[in-house]
């Protein structure tokens, strides 16, 4: 072979390599994360054992479709333990998100103080998205969120 047939032999690969590479790049970003988003909570209330708050949040939807009749709550630090109702109570109710679109969303919510005190140390709220995918099943999914610029003020005992 001719080190021209060699040459054009190396430059296809390279091509084809560095094509493998971006898609790969790309679906990983599409299918690393489905749903992240920011929050900051207001009006935090200890109340001993719960904590009360406005949680205030901006969620992005990258799951690669529509999501609508969306359910988003709050719980655990394992998105498999289904939220103890008598632990953690407020919900995001019927949300639609367009994909690689954002909602902006606030309601009332309580956690355990304990939880809470972990978001004051640099943890960040369990958010858990469910909803019905476009095969007709169930699906879990935790939101990634990072805090706003003082997202998390001092809890208030009331």
């Amino acid at each position: 072979m001719s080190f021209q047939s060699h040459t054009r032999r190396f430059v296809a690969v390279l091509s084809c390599s560095a094509l493998l590479a971006i898609a790969t790049s790309a679906m990983r970003a599409e299918h690393g994360r489905n749903f992240a988003g920011s929050f900051h909570l207001t009006d935090v209330a200890d109340h001993g054992t719960i904590v009360k708050f406005d949680l205030h949040v901006k969620i992005f939807n990258f799951s690669g479709a529509d999501v609508n009749g969306a359910n988003l709550s709050l719980g655990g630090r394992t998105i498999q333990r289904e939220p103890d109702a008598a632990d953690y109570q407020g919900a995001f109710n019927d949300v639609s998100i367009p994909y690689r679109k954002f909602v902006e969303l606030s309601g009332i919510f309580t956690a355990p103080a304990r939880e809470f005190h972990e978001w004051q140390r640099g943890a960040v709220p369990n958010l858990v998205v469910t909803y019905t995918n476009d095969e007709g099943k169930e699906t879990r999914s935790a939101v990634e969120l990072r805090p706003e610029p003082g997202a998390m003020p001092k809890s208030e005992s009331r």
